[in-house]
């Protein structure tokens, strides 16, 4: 694991409260938590608007008995 640094950051009462909620909301374990990944999206999220390659993943459960679906996943391909 890469080294964490510490830093101070200044928020609006309200905005601090409405970033709480979101923490909660999600699940994360910290404000700090919450913030990289707010971090990592906003950074993908440059890349992909500056034309970088970004890489993801689809996942496809479905039941292969079904008539014709293989045939309709694999057009949608």
């Amino acid at each position: 694991m890469a080294k964490l640094v510490r830093f101070g950051v200044s928020l609006e009462a309200e905005l601090l409260k409405k970033f709480d909620g979101l923490v909660q909301k999600r699940g994360y374990a910290s404000r700090s938590d919450a913030f990289r990944d707010l971090i990592r999206r906003e950074l993908v999220e440059e890349r992909w608007q500056d034309g970088g390659e970004i890489a993801g993943a689809i996942t496809i459960v479905y039941d292969h008995h079904r008539r014709k679906l293989v045939n309709r996943l694999l057009t949608i391909q």
